[in-house]
């Protein structure tokens, strides 16, 4: 079992953040491209090694990210688009499904056969307030890290949307 810390809003179209294990260590790096035409996010390993990229699909009913490991697209990241009562994230190529509050950083996600693949949650830790990711599988990591760049990148983008649209609305 692994355990990672994130700091929340880990996901910044102009910046570098960190996911440190238990020990306050550095393990990867998160860092967005500004001017991309595909507006990628990587996850680096601490050489700057790119380990999966993650970029959004421009045109899609639902909120679709999708992630590349090893220079190949493995899954999506589905989100349904708004909807007001019930939160559904999906990611079909790993066999996963996010289950929880999403929007609080408290949630599970599961394969198939409801077996939990990784778990996370909401919490104060040295590095500030952040939320911890326990990894069950070794080989998990990566594309678990990776899923959830990729949700942040989804809370992210709502986020400057409601603002963007809250600004609008009051003028």
């Amino acid at each position: 079992m692994k355990e990672f810390f994130m700091k929340e809003k880990a996901v910044s179209i102009h910046d570098i953040y960190h996911i440190y294990d238990q020990e306050g260590v550095e393990q990867y790096q998160i860092k967005s491209k500004l001017l991309s035409i595909h507006d990628y996010t990587a996850l680096l390993d601490m050489e700057g090694n790119e380990l999966a990229r993650i970029h959004k699909k421009l045109l899609s009913f639902h909120e679709t990210h999708f992630i590349e490991i090893d220079g190949r697209e493995i899954t999506e990241v589905r989100a349904q688009w708004r909807h007001p009562i019930k939160q559904k994230i999906d990611a079909p190529g790993f066999g996963w499904q996010v289950q929880g509050n999403f929007w609080e950083h408290d949630f599970t996600v599961v394969d198939l056969e409801d077996n939990i693949r990784m778990e996370v949650h909401r919490q104060w830790i040295s590095i500030g307030e952040g939320y911890k990711v326990v990894i069950d599988r070794e080989e998990d990591v990566i594309p678990g890290l990776a899923l959830m760049v990729a949700l942040e990148r989804i809370m992210t983008e709502r986020k400057e949307l409601n603002t963007s649209t809250s600004t609008i609305q009051s003028e």
